[in-house]
Formats: structure tokens, sequence, C-alpha cells
């Protein structure tokens, strides 16, 4: 069994690479490290595996935590009781290249697991760009039923004010691609609140 010690990880829902981290930070000084083939490393990055109690229980010590590679790339996975990877990391690449060269496992690891109907994919989106998303459609959420706001929302984002269903039209342009529109919106949300 292969370890790796001194890790920082930034575990999120989601999975970010190391530049996209925030402050929430945490270290472990020492992680199991599992080689697995590409399909189930693939199968990890999109958190759509569930893993057997004997498993949970090998990594039990950490929180349920551990590091997966495929020989190229790392990831640091959390998993629930249930056996399903609720939180998912990219290791600091510094610290990664590191681990890759130490590390010396020869056979990958039979991971029994299941897989679930889950698909997290790498994020289009900045930390900070899922932030502002999520920030406004709360804001919105929380005042759809003032009509006069949701319209001068609405007219500052498509630039007029004739639609039928303008706050359903808002909020799936907010959770679509990111634009321009989504920082000018924001700044007017903020001077508003």
């Amino acid at each position: 069994m292969n370890y790796a010690y001194n890790v920082k990880m930034n575990l999120r829902n989601k999975l970010y690479n190391f530049y996209e981290w925030d402050n929430n930070i945490e270290f472990y000084d020492k992680l199991k490290v599992y080689k697995v083939d590409d399909k189930i490393y693939n199968e990890i990055l999109k958190m759509s595996i569930k893993v057997n109690s004997n498993f949970l229980n090998n990594i039990s010590l950490n929180k349920f935590t551990c590091i997966f590679t495929n020989d190229i790339d790392m990831v640091g996975v959390r998993f629930g009781s249930n056996g399903e990877i609720e939180l998912i990391s990219k290791l600091d690449l510094e610290e990664e290249s590191e681990l890759l060269e130490e590390i010396n496992i020869n056979n990958k690891f039979e991971l029994e697991y299941e897989i679930i109907n889950k698909n997290n994919q790498y994020s289009f989106n900045t930390m900070e760009e899922d932030k502002t998303i999520n920030y406004l459609i709360k804001y919105i959420e929380n005042n759809k039923k003032n009509s006069e706001l949701i319209d001068y929302l609405y007219n500052e984002w498509f630039n007029d004010n004739k639609s039928k269903n303008k706050y359903e039209r808002l909020i799936n342009a907010i959770k679509g691609e990111y634009t321009s529109n989504h920082n000018k919106l924001y700044n007017v949300v903020k001077m508003l609140v």
C-alpha cells in the first residue's frame, strides 16, 4: 500500500483545478493512494461511483478520504458513509508531480463499485463565476413575487421588457453560459441590497 504524506486539498462537491481553490484548504498527514485504470478514474472524476463498506473500512481513519491515480493524474476523494463520493479535489500541481514521482504502484487496485446516476464534469466556470451565478439565482428566487423588481432585472439583462415569463427566462439565462451580463446584473443586485 502506498501513502501520500502532508497532503493539502480543497474538497468541494464539484471538481475544480488547484488554481481555483478558495481558503477552505484541508491538510492530511497520511492518505492511502490507489492506482486504478483509466475507465474507473474517469468515473471517479464524474463522481458516479459507489463503493462497498469493505473499501470504506480501509479508509475510515481519514474521514473516508483517499487519493486515486491513473499514473498521470491524481484526485483526492471523500466518500460518504453510504459509499458515494461526497467531495472531490484536484491536488496542488507541484505536490501532485512529486507524488507521482515518489509513488511506486505496480498493480492496479481492483476497486469494487457500482455506477450511480451522477455526472460531475469539470466546471467551465471559475469558482467565482459559480458563486456569482448561485448568488443571482438565490436573490431572484427569494424575490420572485416582486414583479417590479423582476421586470427591472429582466430589463437590465435583456435590454427589453417584452416577455410573459420574465422570471423563468431570467433564471434560465443566468444558469446558461457565463457572460458579461452576469457581472452587470451582480453589480446591480449588490447596489439594491
